[in-house]
């Protein structure tokens, strides 16, 4: 059940009704439901997997808040952990595995031809098994205590809003929420309207629209520098849009049942260098790989060359994540590789406050470095890549690229012209907390562009395929 469908909006008013209506002893059950039917609208099947993967992590919970001995309770950690990572490679790397050994041995010549594999991916899986496994390190470190609460631990990791594209929660955050629940108040209603009505014109609006001409571009066979720069550009936005726009939507259905969730984007274009973008950029990704993977490799306690090592071998695991082909491998490395460069740089030249003018000239180099990151991401071949980057370095513009660029400026400017002057005053509500006339004349502008410029029956969001 996609957010930008009228089955959403329908399936969403309905489950606010019962929760409306029904004791608040009935909640928990109400949003348990909702989160079954919300995750079966794709495929039922697949709501085993789901329910395995939590009652893994559950058990093993439990396992290790009751184990006796430090060993006892590492090997309840490992076994729940590898567990559920196993169900995640298996569903989502067995084909990557497999086109990969069927063309090696057709190399070899140990196989007459190769044959094209194809598996179904669960959706989300990715996201709530990242959230499964970060519970169950919690629990084994001790700071989080374990849930002997079947059903509060349920809906802990089936929690409709964030249950497919996150923000990947930690326990100590969302559980208490969904423990104790709290009454809804105006301000959550009021500020999860702006939240989903941004989020649904980031998505509609400015995703979309941007998706149409992206996509034509790496269609395309052959590559000139423009290409490589709009799509650089405009997938950076459209990726952007539609992400944060997706976190939008599930912050702000969650504040109507009074669920405050992660905050996922921290104005990552404004970054100065890349280890600022990752701390604003899917945040709840970001700590898990440094929580979860970088500091348990090591981090950066053993020298600069061990440290470079972690970060490479941190944002390869990153960009696998996001998906079992060899761009993603590329981008996690280049990823890897431009943060041990700005580490490295660092510990040479220290830290520097940054003037308005150096800070700008930052911001902008650091903003051309992501663009040529999200170029690799979207790549849809190492081919591609590969005539990409050779076009962009012999800078070949043709004679329509700009006319094209001032096409796609219009849906990048209107998240720059909303969200910079949030950014600069620091204020977060910066368009909500004003008059009431003023309020509703935005929501109304905002209402107004999801039904004027909104690409009707758009592509899902790009991080459910993750």
């Amino acid at each position: 059940m996609l957010f930008n469908s009228l089955d959403f909006v329908i399936f969403l008013a309905v489950v606010l009704l019962a929760v409306r209506v029904a004791a608040l002893r009935w909640r928990t059950w109400i949003l348990l439901l909702a989160g079954a039917v919300f995750y079966g609208w794709w495929d039922w099947r697949y709501l085993g997997l789901l329910g395995f993967n939590c009652l893994t992590a559950f058990t093993g919970g439990i396992r290790i808040a009751d184990a006796r001995t430090e060993r006892e309770k590492r090997f309840w950690c490992g076994l729940s952990v590898v567990v559920c990572a196993s169900l995640l490679g298996y569903f989502k790397y067995r084909g990557f595995f497999l086109e990969n050994l069927t063309a090696l041995l057709t190399g070899l010549g140990l196989m007459s031809a190769a044959r094209t594999i194809e598996f179904v991916l669960p959706v989300g899986v990715s996201f709530y098994t990242f959230q499964a496994i970060a519970y169950l390190v919690d629990v084994y470190r001790g700071v989080a205590p374990a849930c002997r609460n079947l059903r509060d631990f349920l809906l802990f990791q089936t929690f409709f809003p964030q249950l497919v594209a996150g923000p990947i929660e930690r326990t100590n955050h969302l559980l208490p929420q969904l423990q104790q629940w709290r009454r809804v108040t105006p301000a959550d209603i009021v500020e999860g309207l702006y939240l989903v009505l941004w989020g649904y014109c980031k998505k509609v609006v400015v995703a979309d629209n941007l998706g149409l001409k992206v996509n034509r571009i790496f269609a395309q066979d052959q590559w000139t520098a423009g290409d490589v720069v709009l799509a650089g550009v405009g997938f950076t936005f459209q990726a952007y849009a539609d992400f944060s726009g997706y976190t939008d939507i599930a912050r702000g259905v969650a504040r109507w049942f009074g669920v405050t969730l992660f905050e996922n984007f921290n104005f990552p274009y404004y970054a100065t260098s890349p280890q600022d973008f990752w701390r604003r950029w899917h945040m709840s990704l970001g700590s898990w790989l440094r929580d979860y993977l970088y500091i348990p490799l090591g981090g950066s306690r053993r020298g600069p060359v061990r440290t470079c090592l972690n970060l490479v071998i941190t944002m390869l695991v990153g960009g696998l994540w996001h998906g079992a082909a060899w761009t993603y491998v590329v981008w996690g490395f280049y990823q890897g590789t431009i943060l041990s460069l700005h580490r490295l740089y660092v510990a040479w030249r220290g830290e520097r406050r940054h003037s308005h003018l150096s800070r700008v000239a930052c911001i902008a180099g650091n903003f051309l470095l992501t663009a040529y990151g999200m170029f690799l991401f979207r790549s849809q071949s190492w081919e591609q890549t590969c005539k990409g980057t050779a076009a962009l370095f012999g800078l070949e513009l043709e004679p329509q690229f700009w006319g094209q660029l001032l096409k796609m400026l219009p849906y990048c400017g209107l998240v720059l012209l909303v969200e910079t002057p949030i950014f600069l005053t620091k204020n977060p509500w910066f368009y909500v907390r004003r008059h009431p006339l003023w309020v509703a004349a935005f929501f109304l502008f905002l209402f107004y562009l999801i039904l004027i410029m909104g690409v009707t029956g758009g592509d899902q969001f790009i991080y459910f395929a993750f």
